[in-house]
């Protein structure tokens, strides 16, 4: 579901055969740059133990644990908030149609230089997605004194524990990926909206 765009396929198989639109038109091709993350996971000692690009989003949560994972989260070394919560998502926008989305967190165009942060199941009221601009460094602790360790995986893969003392650290990524529209990013993407979420469709009034 993150990529709502022109790469997905219709019902009758044929739209990874077909050309866009403008290049059909002997046009020039328009290409989205879909922003990345750069994800990296720090031990006690300082050292990086691992490090991964995702296109949709990281995801830090209480694993297989029966408690709230505990988090300390920080934005450019200041701290934002601590988290209690089934999890954190840091998400792309190509990701904020994804997990995020389902979270309730904001959809944003593909082309919004940002970086989403939705929280899974907040055991409080007044915790929101949030969005910051794509300069920004996140990171998100494990406390010592947490109930249990969380897990982390990036866009669904490569689950591993992140230990107490442990640290997750979410950045942009300096390599892009470039996808080909089939007409531009904006029409793509809007008609990836109404056709795989049936995006604000509802029968229209009818007049007096």
């Amino acid at each position: 579901a993150g990529m709502a765009g022109p790469a997905e396929a219709e019902e009758d198989g044929r739209s990874a055969d077909r050309a866009p639109s403008n290049l059909a038109e002997g046009g020039r091709i328009n290409l989205t740059m879909r922003m990345r993350l750069d994800c990296r996971i720090y031990g006690k000692d300082g050292g990086m133990h691992s490090r991964y690009s995702v296109l949709n989003e990281a995801t830090v949560d209480r694993g297989s644990s029966a408690y709230l994972a505990n988090l300390e989260c920080f934005c450019d070394n200041v701290h934002l908030t601590t988290v209690q919560a089934d999890g954190l998502i840091f998400a792309t926008p190509t990701g904020s149609t994804a997990y995020s989305m389902s979270a309730g967190g904001s959809v944003v165009h593909p082309s919004v230089p940002a970086i989403l942060v939705t929280p899974i199941c907040p055991h409080v009221l007044s915790f929101r997605s949030m969005v910051f601009p794509d300069h920004v460094v996140l990171r998100c602790y494990v406390p010592d004194d947490a109930r249990a360790d969380a897990s982390v995986a990036f866009d669904g893969k490569h689950r591993t524990t992140l230990a107490r003392g442990e640290c997750l650290e979410v950045m942009m990524s300096a390599h892009p990926v470039p996808t080909v529209n089939r007409i531009d990013h904006s029409a793509d993407w809007l008609d990836g909206l109404k056709r795989n979420f049936n995006f604000n469709a509802r029968p229209m009034q009818k007049p007096f």
